[in-house]
């Protein structure tokens, strides 16, 4: 006699109320748990849909370096270290400094990854433009992650209103590229001649990381240059009175700006780099010039850190800036 069987194949999903998001006022949710979006944002896939004055991008791209590879993964390893600071986002971030708290009521949202193209950098760079265009549309405040250094110019050309970038950097990014190319060291050529970028101040750039021809591409182009060794000697304070008001401002923030002791994790280091507090005064400083309208943080390479701090610090300080300008 033939027998016959019937498995039922039964599938348990046991879903925690952190990851579902409905945290409790004032928890915090373990950080293993849940889809890794930026600090626990909302996930918004559709930009049409986009309602938020944070709007997160990653641009997982690192086809522009000549240093170390590995930079593509930076979205993702600052996503995930960003569950530091998962938790209610509306209600703001609370400094026992001052006993303060900032940014409350702020909606954020982590659109995600922007389409990349590899080996066709152009057309990766369109579809950041478009991006960039679409959040600045719905009157959100464009946050992206890098990716090398590269992107910045495609993230620029999104802007239309006339404004001054303010570069963080160890390298001036100022160098000879071959023609038509785009690259990490290159993008400040080409982005100071976007036609709305009226003013460069460049700040942190150090030791033998630079030389003549960058320095020379740098002054034709007329940028403002505040070496690490000079904010080391003065102060930020000191630093900050190079960097005069602008109705609007961009920064792009290189984490090799930091000194490797801090930010280990990234393509090119260079010795003696700014601390985590002058890096984090001068942000702020700039924040006090005018009004803030987009931010980058590049250069990320969670291969050369396993540890993750690089990527953790990089967003206390989005974290910090943002609750500058926008108190």
């Amino acid at each position: 006699m033939k027998r016959t069987f019937r498995i039922t194949l039964v599938i348990i999903l046991a879903v925690s109320p952190f990851a579902a998001g409905t945290l409790l006022l004032g928890q915090t949710a373990p950080t293993f748990v849940g889809i890794r979006t930026f600090m626990g944002a909302p996930y918004v896939t559709d930009l049409d849909a986009l309602q938020a004055d944070f709007a997160v991008l990653g641009v997982p791209f690192d086809e522009g370096t000549w240093g170390q590879p590995g930079e593509r993964y930076g979205p993702r390893d600052l996503r995930e270290n960003s569950q530091e600071y998962h938790h209610d986002l509306t209600q703001g971030f609370y400094y026992i400094d001052g006993d303060r708290t900032v940014l409350k009521g702020k909606r954020w949202a982590d659109v995600g990854d922007v389409e990349v193209w590899p080996t066709v950098p152009a057309q990766t760079g369109e579809k950041v433009t478009s991006a960039i265009r679409k959040i600045l549309a719905k009157k959100a405040f464009p946050v992206v992650l890098g990716g090398d250094h590269s992107i910045t110019f495609p993230v620029v050309r999104g802007f239309q209103a006339p404004l001054m970038l303010v570069h963080f950097d160890a390298h001036l990014d100022t160098w000879d590229a071959a023609p038509g190319n785009l690259d990490h060291s290159s993008w400040v050529n080409r982005t100071a001649k976007l036609p709305h970028v009226k003013k460069i101040v460049q700040l942190g750039m150090r030791g033998l990381a630079n030389d003549t021809e960058s320095v020379g591409n740098a002054r034709k182009i007329g940028t403002t240059i505040v070496t690490a060794e000079q904010i080391h000697r003065r102060g930020a304070a000191a630093a900050l009175t190079q960097v005069p008001a602008s109705e609007n401002i961009y920064i792009s923030l290189d984490i090799d700006v930091l000194d490797p002791s801090v930010a280990p994790g990234t393509g090119t280091i260079e010795p003696d780099g700014l601390s985590f507090a002058e890096l984090d005064e001068l942000l702020k400083g700039v924040a006090g010039k005018g009004r803030l309208v987009g931010l980058d943080v590049v250069e990320v390479n969670p291969y050369r850190d396993p540890s993750g701090r690089t990527a953790q610090t990089a967003v206390r300080l989005i974290v910090d800036l943002l609750g500058a300008a926008f108190p």
